[in-house]
């Protein structure tokens, strides 16, 4: 498999990490779709930190 080039870059992703929470936001949150687009969230709560698709075995194993 041929390497490509990534979609956001790691020092990318970390300042928009660092800039969020100089911001006063509390959770960041990079999506990479598979059609290319990157989207990119921020959130007062911790709730963009989980995922939103839940796995039913997730409760068993904790």
């Amino acid at each position: 498999m041929a390497n490509r080039q990534a979609a956001i870059k790691q020092a990318d992703a970390k300042r928009l990490f660092k800039a969020a929470l100089e911001a006063g936001f509390e959770a960041a949150k990079i999506t990479l779709h598979p059609d290319g687009r990157i989207e990119a969230a921020a959130s007062l709560a911790e709730s963009a930190v989980t995922s939103p698709v839940s796995n039913s075995w997730d409760d068993v194993l904790k």
